[in-house]
């Protein structure tokens, strides 16, 4: 049995690791929103929630938190479907499986700054895969999805699906694994329909990992910023602009240190209930 002294020296290294470059600067952050803090600004003042008010009351912020939430509700739900199929078809051994898993997984081991430049260029309008089949029909080409409005969002929510879809399956995979044998050969006895299997099978085992799975996806989509910036900048206009996106121009752009860091806890404040909501779900679910 572990002493007290000796628990506490085990943590130390994620401690120098944690409070330096995580706990640090996310207090700092905190604290800076109730200031006019600037890394140029002479005079440090409080301004309690003068910050906070004027983030709420930005369009674009506000457009930041709806476009956030329309490409969570598609890109999460669509991950998960296409996550949920792709492991279920990988349930059943066959030859060449293991590599299969390795091979799909791909996407997700691409970073979201080259998964960005690959897919800005594949929906070029010049150099894009689908005026090039246009090209090849000799059809008249079209403008880029990215800089269209109306198709900006769903052209990034494709590529975010693209992405994630993998790891989705290769998380769902071992639990679909985990479940007992016996049910499956019971359903197929019984003559069950696929749509019958997944239903009282697959799903009632799976809830816990889906729902931890859909957590970490949450999380992740409301820290969107590098594949976006690099595909539309935010637009066209403000259709494609996320929170992560909106923080990192009113700090660095407009350099408006304030707002910017005071966004960022808004993105905070949404992961935390997120969590909670995980948590009420997760303690449903045990009971």
């Amino acid at each position: 049995m572990l002493t007290r002294q000796q628990r506490l020296l085990l943590l130390a290294p994620l401690a120098l690791v944690l409070v330096p470059f995580l706990i640090w600067p996310a207090l700092f952050g905190f604290l800076a929103s109730f200031t006019n803090y600037a890394p140029a600004q002479a005079h440090l003042q409080l301004v309690g929630l003068a910050n906070y008010k004027t983030v709420i009351g930005d369009q674009q912020f506000r457009a930041a938190f709806r476009n956030i939430l329309v490409f969570g509700v598609v890109a999460i739900s669509a991950e998960l479907a296409i996550g949920f199929g792709i492991a279920y078809l990988l349930r059943e051994p066959f030859r060449g499986r293991e590599l299969l898993r390795v091979v799909i997984l791909l996407p997700w081991l691409v970073s979201p700054l080259a998964s960005g430049v690959m897919w800005h260029f594949l929906f070029s309008s010049s150099t894009g895969m689908h005026n090039f089949l246009f090209a090849s029909l000799r059809l008249p080409t079209l403008p880029s999805p990215l800089g269209t409005s109306g198709l900006a969002l769903p052209a990034t929510i494709a590529t975010d699906v693209w992405r994630k879809s993998p790891l989705v399956s290769f998380l769902l995979l071992p639990g679909l694994l985990a479940l007992p044998p016996e049910l499956w050969e019971q359903a197929t006895l019984e003559g069950a329909s696929l749509v019958s299997r997944i239903r009282h099978i697959a799903l009632p085992g799976l809830t816990p990992l889906i729902l931890t799975v859909a957590l970490l996806l949450v999380g992740d989509t409301l820290g969107l910023f590098d594949s976006i910036v690099i595909m539309t900048g935010g637009g066209p206009g403000s259709e494609t602009i996320t929170p992560a996106l909106y923080s990192y121009q009113q700090a660095f752009q407009i350099n408006n240190w304030p707002v910017g860091a005071t966004s960022a806890w808004f993105i905070v404040a949404a992961v935390l209930l997120v969590g909670l909501c995980y948590l009420s779900l997760a303690r449903q679910e045990a009971s």
